[in-house]
C-alpha cells in the first residue's frame, strides 16, 4: 500500500521535464532547494515548506536545477486526491527524520511505521476546495523561488519585494494568506529544514553551518533551531546518528 524512498538529484537538470503522468499516486517532500512544477495551466514552487501530491491523472512537468538536491518520496497504493501543493510543517520533518533513524536502528515495526506513514499522507494529501483555494500567486512563487534559492541571504522586505515585482506590503500579505507564515517565518522554515537535513547527514561544525544558513552566531544559530525543535543542534545531531545495524 505504501513505500518510503529518499532521493537524491544527482545532477542538476535546468531543463523542464517532458510533460508525463506518474504511475501510481505519490506524495513528494523537498528536503533542500527547491524546484519548479506545473500541473495543467498552473505553475509554481516546491520547496521545503510544501509538499507536491502527484495523482496519475493529471499530466505535470519539472525543472529540478539544484544538484544534491534531496527529496522523501511516499508512493501511495490508492489516488487520495487531486494534484497539488499543500503545506509541509517542520513537525513532518522531524518525524520523517526520528523514524529513519529508529528503522535504521531496528527500533520499529513495519505495521507502526506503516500506519505512521499513512497518517503524514492524510494530513498532507490537499482536497479539491485545498487545491483551488490555493492556487498560486505569480509574486508569492517569484518570492518563495528567490528565497529558497538562497535561503541564507539577509535580504529586506523591500529587496524581496523587488525580486518578486510586487509591492512589498501586497507581497507580505498574499504570502501569509497562501502559507500561513510570514516572509521571516517562511525563510527560517527553510533554513530550519535545511539544518535538520545537514545534521541527518552527520554535519559536525556547527559553528559553519550556522553562517551557512545566514545566522551571525552560533549563539544565535542554536536558539532559533532550539525554539522550533525543543533541542539543540548538538543534542538533535545526536538523537538522529543512527547505530550500526546488527
Amino acid at each position: 500500500m505504501l513505500s518510503w524512498q529518499q532521493l537524491t538529484l544527482a545532477a542538476p537538470d535546468p531543463a523542464w521535464s517532458d510533460s508525463y503522468r506518474v504511475d501510481g499516486p505519490r506524495l513528494l517532500l523537498p528536503l533542500s532547494a527547491c524546484f519548479e512544477c506545473h500541473i495543467g495551466s498552473h505553475g509554481f514552487v516546491c520547496d521545503p515548506a510544501s509538499a507536491l501530491w502527484l495523482s496519475p491523472s493529471q499530466r505535470y512537468r519539472l525543472r529540478r536545477p539544484w544538484a544534491d538536491q534531496r527529496s522523501a518520496l511516499l508512493i501511495v497504493g490508492e489516488d487520495l486526491g487531486p494534484s497539488g501543493r499543500s503545506p509541509l510543517p517542520l513537525a513532518v520533518h522531524l518525524q520523517m527524520a526520528g523514524w529513519s533513524q529508529a528503522l535504521a536502528a531496528q527500533q520499529l515495526e513495519r505495521l507502526d511505521i506503516d500506519e505512521r506513514l499513512a497518517a503524514v499522507v492524510r494530513a498532507l494529501v490537499p482536497t479539491t476546495g485545498e487545491a483551488s483555494m490555493r492556487r498560486p500567486h505569480r509574486a508569492v512563487e517569484r518570492a518563495r523561488e528567490y528565497i529558497a534559492a538562497e535561503p541564507q541571504r539577509d535580504d529586506t522586505l523591500t529587496e524581496i519585494a523587488r525580486a518578486a515585482n510586487c509591492s512589498a506590503f501586497h507581497l507580505a500579505r498574499r504570502l501569509r494568506l497562501q502559507t500561513g507564515l510570514s516572509l521571516h517565518g517562511f525563510r527560517t522554515r527553510l533554513r530550519m529544514t535545511l539544518a535538520l537535513d545537514r545534521l541527518r547527514q552527520g554535519e559536525r561544525n556547527l559553528s559553519a553551518l550556522a553562517a551557512e544558513l545566514g545566522y551571525a552566531s552560533h549563539s544565535h544559530f542554536t536558539g532559533v533551531f532550539r525554539r522550533s525543535f525543543g533541542l539543540t543542534p548538538s543534542r538533535m545531531r545526536t538523537n538522529l546518528a543512527a547505530p550500526a545495524l546488527r
